[in-house]
């Protein structure tokens, strides 16, 4: 495990110091703000499009094989931006670049479901995701330094060859090819595998993914537009608080399985659910940068905290033949939610109180999706399963 771990630090270092070094590579070469949104919409469809089609492909050709293929195919793309930065290029790239971005979560999540086993599951998968969002802090900090320093061209050059690096560590990794080797695509997409209580844990799950992709992308994705248009604020304030919160999601979701085994992984998971729904309406009135940025950063917190119990929970429950397809679907109505909320960020937005109103939405979605949270726990609180999962130390 400690393999795959070293793997997740490499790959999402070299995936943090892309993501913000990307733009200004675009920005140095002269295009618009109108181009780069356009590339960051290409990517966010070919996320949901053939992110989906990959982890189908990891249930049926195995998911170690699947990383391989997407971290290739991500390392080729940037090396063949830098090479060929036209505008034609760039456009032809964005939706295969997406996909395979997107992916590599999808398939890991599922890599660490087959290699564990219930009792030190919820461990790991915060171990990962504790990785995870450390890694990407310290790429947010590193990569502008690093292109200020040696150019954006040399900076995307060290992602690439970092991302293929990292496959080193997952050459070594063993998967059990028994839950993949014999599946027809048929039966991939086939529900008959699920019990009663499978199918309604997948169903409340992926319903509960699109309220909260479209509660989020009301203004997740545009943190910079809406501190300066409230606040007037300098990026590089933003940027330092939204790296405290990552620093604190990384810590909290290190220490989630034993905050969850302490406290229960209900209580844990429900109690932070609901502080986030007072923190959102708060957004909608506050207007002190200070004091807004704190909330904004606890909120940033909480949400990712919750990350790593709720998806040890929803993978342990999934056919493990199945465990990558669900995770694109749910990974596909994330990005749809998100597309949607992103087009209606520009609607309401232009409103006077414009803002007010966008927080006070979203706020709605996280509440229902809290209801639905209490539905999708209530027939597995006894369940051995679950019960396995976050016994409490005694």
């Amino acid at each position: 495990m400690k393999k795959l771990l070293y793997y997740t630090f490499l790959s999402s270092l070299a995936q943090s110091i892309y993501r913000i070094v990307f733009n200004l590579f675009l920005r140095d070469l002269g295009f618009n703000n109108t181009f780069i949104s356009h590339i960051t919409s290409l990517e966010m469809i070919g996320s949901a499009f053939l992110g989906l089609l990959i982890g189908i492909m990891g249930d049926k050709f195995g998911k170690k094989i699947m990383l391989i293929f997407s971290s290739v195919t991500f390392a080729a793309i940037t090396f063949l931006r830098i090479s060929i930065p036209s505008e034609t290029m760039l456009i032809y790239t964005a939706l295969i670049n997406g996909g395979v971005l997107t992916s590599r979560m999808i398939l890991l999540n599922s890599l660490i479901v087959d290699i564990t086993t219930h009792e030190n599951r919820g461990k790991y998968f915060g171990y990962n995701f504790g990785l995870f969002m450390g890694s990407g802090l310290i790429g947010n900090l590193i990569g502008g330094s690093i292109g200020e320093v040696f150019g954006f061209s040399a900076a995307l050059l060290i992602t690439g060859i970092t991302h293929l690096f990292s496959n080193f560590f997952l050459l070594l990794v063993h998967e059990d090819k028994k839950h993949h080797s014999e599946v027809s695509i048929k039966e991939i997409f086939s529900l008959k595998d699920f019990d009663e209580l499978q199918s309604h844990i997948v169903k409340i799950h992926l319903i509960r993914t699109f309220l909260i992709g479209f509660g989020a992308g009301l203004f997740v994705n545009f943190g910079n537009v809406i501190f300066k248009d409230l606040f007037n604020m300098q990026p590089t304030i933003i940027g330092v608080a939204l790296a405290f919160a990552q620093l604190g999601a990384s810590l909290g979701s290190i220490f989630s399985s034993k905050l969850s085994k302490k406290f229960g992984a209900y209580q844990f998971t429900l109690f932070l659910n609901i502080l986030v729904i007072p923190l959102i309406i708060s957004f909608a009135y506050i207007r002190d940068p200070y004091l807004f940025t704190v909330l904004y950063a606890l909120r940033f917190s909480f949400m990712n905290m919750t990350n790593p119990v709720s998806t040890t929970i929803i993978m342990s429950y999934i056919p493990q033949n199945k465990i990558t397809t669900i995770s694109s679907f749910r990974n596909f109505l994330n990005f749809i939610s998100r597309s949607l909320a992103a087009l209606i960020f520009g609607y309401i937005t232009s409103f006077t109180n414009g803002y007010t109103y966008l927080f006070l939405i979203s706020a709605l979605f996280y509440f229902i999706s809290l209801i639905l949270l209490k539905f999708l726990f209530k027939p597995i609180l006894n369940d051995k399963i679950f019960m396995s999962l976050y016994k409490k130390n005694i």
